[in-house]
């Protein structure tokens, strides 16, 4: 560092309280720049990771009007830094940065910035705040061109629907036209298409290539599509390199016939030769540029957006897994069904598995179903999985034979007090299913048989998923592609237990449904009860991953059970002693929500009400385990729910040894939806606590309540008061 360059960098305000070595430090991670008169360090718009400080020169900041004109906001002089909001949330430029002298600057990336912070906190520290305090008075001292904005009128809504950077519809827009082309096309009568486009290996070519050349790449993409594309046809960028096009006057096969026009067009851009040299044959192909494209239309594939969105992406997964570079047109159900086959990479297994947990995540209505005639492995995946669903509080039902083994009745208790229903294979299914589950079913024909079985199973707005271990010549596929976890396995349950493993690292939907206790008893049981009855307790199991899922529920199941079915610690020797276990623990529930609905106090007429005192839990912990409790405690709160048909309150000192937390279960029943629970926690100002719309839970320390059914009856006229606004607001 030159005498010069380190003068200026003392001379900057947020650097002045640095000693010698931080600053020397600071500037290891900095990289000096040259830029000309008019060269641009950055384009509004542009990603952003970096900050710059100026130490010889003077750069402008302009942003663009809605004529077009380049406006000016701001000066930044030699000593001076910019472009810092990079540093914190990595957004995109909201600015032109053009030097109006040749420039020297410092640049520097914010992961090398928070590699300081890490080796040198205090100097981080001391840097953090007066760039904050910088920040907030550049932002005040732009409050009146901001305020300018207001008045561009038209041009100020058109920038708020269009993407800055390509000059395309933005996503915002695209999904508030959908519907509106809809409409018109139905009282028209003529055909609507849409289609989604991925750019191909677009993250390796922007790794390979940079971004400012990437982006480049982005703009002739879209300079192809105006040129494919009609005026009339509405182009949007959806978000990165996803773009969606909805075609007016369009039916599928001529959507089809541009989107292969799109990748002809595309073929005739150049990689750059650095980019051939570097990226080789191995990730994209070295000649050109492609997209992947799914289309569906209007109206043979659906009448809302919400069915066209979703075949267009399913056709595009299609596309991808056939290679890339094409496009394909959904046609759900057309030909024979695809005989089975393993998963072939375990990219392609998370990518399934994915996708299964976004469906739970994002849908309701589930119908967990088998083959004709179940045996072991079927009938537990099936309550397993609605155990899965049952910890995202989704409505559930599962579909079962009227005469199964009668071993198999002790299973279905676990249903009851998980409030799964049981729906039997000779009564009318319920109208809200949007989602089937197919478990352990070798091919369609051997699908368990149902009142209006192939209506329901032709409907296109209904996702078929598939978890099944047979691979045999004549095995055929019963669920929607990108849907189908169906691989060499153990059993089906096996595969049930990995997709709950997969679960279990996903933090974000942990925390989301609050599930506390993804590997509960029951959970295990049933797992376990399929490997068992598929392998004949191991004795079949081939691979090590078979013969390691085996060995993993096995101490599990023998770890929670062993306190209650058995006083020893050893693993159950044949499933006659696992259905004892299983009639065992119904009777325990049985008799745990006997005694929880002892408790029930008459505070509201639309909150169905539990509180179980100390001294009961201390009755319940002699009797039952912490399982039986907590899953007797929310199937408490569904009962109560559904009987009030409006909400429930279950609250109760926690049973774990060592825990001083009051448990709160608030949940509602499934034809009342007005209002949304996590609202209780807002209204209350309660941290300690999580759920969805539709159940919630929370928890305070012992000593924070000391009288519980005081504070229950102090919280019960708020929770009304919320029910009647979301009333009137609905």
């Amino acid at each position: 560092m030159t005498d010069d360059t380190l003068r200026v960098l003392r001379s900057i305000k947020i650097l002045s309280n640095l000693d010698h070595d931080s600053l020397e430090l600071l500037y290891s991670h900095m990289h000096e720049e040259f830029y000309r008169k008019g060269e641009s360090l950055f384009q509004e718009g542009d990603a952003g990771d970096t900050m710059y400080v100026v130490i010889k020169g003077v750069v402008s900041i302009r942003v663009s009007a809605a004529d077009g004109e380049a406006i000016e906001i701001a000066e930044i002089p030699e000593g001076n830094f910019l472009g810092e909001m990079s540093i914190f949330d990595n957004a995109p430029r909201s600015a032109t940065c053009t030097p109006k002298t040749d420039c020297t600057v410092l640049s520097l990336k914010s992961e090398a910035f928070y590699s300081f912070i890490e080796k040198n906190p205090e100097a981080g520290n001391s840097i953090m705040h007066p760039m904050l305090k910088t920040i907030t008075q550049r932002l005040k001292n732009t409050a009146a061109f901001l305020s300018d904005m207001v008045t561009w009128g038209e041009q100020a809504r058109v920038r708020a629907i269009t993407d800055d950077f390509t000059g395309l519809y933005n996503r915002r827009f695209l999904d508030d036209a959908v519907q509106e082309r809809i409409n018109e096309a139905e009282s028209s009568s003529e055909p609507l298409s849409l289609i989604m486009a991925d750019l191909d290996y677009f993250g390796t070519l922007n790794t390979i290539y940079g971004t400012e050349r990437s982006d480049s790449l982005l703009l002739q993409f879209t300079d192809v599509c105006r040129q494919v594309f009609r005026e009339e046809d509405l182009l949007a960028r959806y978000g990165g390199d996803e773009f969606v096009f909805l075609l007016p006057g369009t039916g599928g096969e001529e959507a089809l016939y541009l989107s292969e026009k799109l990748n002809k067009e595309l073929a005739g851009i150049s990689l750059p030769e650095e980019v051939l040299k570097t990226s080789g044959s191995a990730a994209i192909n070295p000649e050109r540029i492609s997209a992947s494209l799914g289309i569906s239309s209007f109206p043979d594939h659906g009448r809302s957006a919400e069915d066209l969105k979703s075949f267009a992406d399913k056709a595009l997964y299609e596309a991808k897994e056939e290679g890339r570079s094409c496009a394909r047109l959904w046609k759900s159900g057309a030909g024979e069904p695809i005989q089975k086959s393993g998963i072939s990479t375990i990219k392609k297994r998370n990518r399934i598995i994915s996708h299964i947990l976004e469906a739970m995540d994002q849908r309701d209505g589930f119908l967990v179903m088998g083959h004709l005639d179940p045996d072991e492995d079927c009938i537990s995946s099936i309550i397993a999985m609605a155990l899965l669903l049952n910890k995202f509080s989704k409505n559930a039902y599962i579909l079962i034979p009227r005469k199964i083994n009668e071993n198999f009745r002790f299973l279905l208790n676990i249903c009851r007090y998980n409030a799964i229903g049981i729906i039997h294979a000779d009564e009318e299914l319920p109208e809200d299913i949007t989602t089937i589950f197919i478990m352990d079913t070798p091919k369609p024909e051997m699908r368990e048989k149902f009142p209006d079985r192939e209506k329901l199973f032709s409907d296109l707005k209904i996702l078929k998923i598939e978890i099944d271990h047979h691979l045999e010549a004549d095995s055929r596929y019963n669920g929607d592609r990108g849907y189908c976890l169906v691989d060499e396995a153990s059993s089906a349950c096996e595969l049930v237990g990995m997709l709950a493993l997969k679960l279990n690292k996903r933090e974000d939907l942990l925390e989301d449904y609050n599930i506390q206790e993804l590997f509960s008893r029951n959970f295990v049981l049933a797992v376990l009860s399929g490997i068992i009855g598929d392998s004949k307790m191991g004795k079949y199991l081939k691979t090590s991953r078979e013969k390691w899922y085996y060995r993993l529920f096995s101490s599990l199941f023998s770890e929670l059970l062993s306190n209650v079915t058995r006083k020893d610690s050893r693993n159950f020797s044949s499933m006659e002693e696992v259905f004892d276990g299983l009639q065992q623990l119904s009777m325990q529930e049985d008799a745990c929500f006997t005694m929880m609905m002892k408790q029930k106090v008459d505070f509201s007429p639309k909150i169905g009400t539990v509180i179980i005192p100390e001294e009961v839990i201390d009755e319940m912990k002699k009797a039952f385990d912490h399982d039986t409790i907590v899953t007797v405690a929310r199937y408490t709160a569904d009962s109560l729910a559904e009987h009030s048909r409006l909400l429930s309150l279950v609250a109760y000192r926690d049973d774990q040894p060592g825990s001083e937390l009051i448990q709160f279960r608030i949940r509602r029943s499934h034809s009342y939806k007005d209002l949304d629970l996590r609202l209780i926690l807002d209204r209350f100002g309660i941290a300690n606590g999580g759920g969805h719309p539709g159940a919630i839970g929370f928890r305070f320390p012992h000593r924070e309540i000391p009288d519980l059914y005081g504070y229950v009856q102090s919280i019960i006229p708020g929770i009304e008061e919320l029910m009647e606004e979301s009333a009137s607001d609905s």
